[in-house]
């Protein structure tokens, strides 16, 4: 749970799960992050170190650190002779991220089955409603819907889960923003909500959490398939 006794995360709540504070790389490593998600830094783009490190006002040495995390977890690839590149998108990249992602959700809904849901069941749901009313296509809607499955994540109340998960999802939604690129097309009656989920998910059983995670998680993917082949 969240040091204040609320349920949905806060960026402050996932600087604290992530140790983002008081480490300069990591702080850079933020900054990063959020020009991937908000398409500053796109898929194919070249760009220099030193470059970026004079546009941060910062050494090369925190810039060069944050970029081997990023190159770790995919986002980024070095390749000799042209230099530092955002990995292009591939579908085998979407499906693999969303295995993850069942991974770690299946294990999370598994711990908070139960009185962790129930207990914050009006929170949940509001901030649900909430997401199911964005366009799903836009920037702000893949941000509250990262924080909405992280705050769920977090109910289970392993930092390290939650940590990873946050790392396993934000490189997902990366892939799918990008993959969604120039696609003006809206599927207007959804497969799937997040105030169902929500509804769903109050149960006692943590096999049945398990499978409604599941589920939910898998019809995301599909909706996205079925947008990408309206817009062909």
């Amino acid at each position: 749970m969240t040091a204040k006794n609320h349920v949905i995360l806060t960026d402050e709540d996932i600087e604290n799960i992530t140790n983002s504070k008081n480490s300069l790389t990591k702080r850079i490593y933020e900054r990063l992050m959020a020009m991937f998600l908000n398409n500053e830094l796109i898929p194919g783009q070249i760009f220099n170190r030193r470059d970026l490190a004079k546009q941060m006002g910062v050494s090369v040495a925190p810039v060069l650190e944050a970029l081997v995390l990023l190159e770790a977890e995919g986002f980024i690839e070095s390749i000799p002779g042209k230099g530092t590149i955002i990995k292009p998108i591939k579908e085998q990249d979407v499906y693999e991220r969303i295995i993850l992602r069942e991974a770690l959700e299946c294990t999370a809904a598994r711990l908070y089955a139960g009185k962790p849901i129930q207990q914050h069941k009006s929170e949940l749901m509001e901030y649900a409603e909430k997401i199911d009313q964005e366009d799903y296509n836009a920037l702000y809607h893949l941000k509250t819907e990262i924080i909405f499955h992280a705050s769920l994540v977090n109910l289970a109340g392993l930092k390290t889960l939650t940590r990873e998960y946050l790392k396993a999802v934000r490189i997902g939604m990366f892939c799918r923003l990008n993959m969604l690129r120039g696609i003006n097309h809206r599927i207007k009656t959804k497969k799937y909500s997040h105030l169902g989920l929500v509804k769903k998910l109050a149960v006692e059983s943590s096999g049945e959490a398990e499978k409604i995670i599941r589920e939910h998680l898998w019809s995301g993917y599909n909706h996205l398939q079925e947008q990408r082949i309206h817009a062909i």
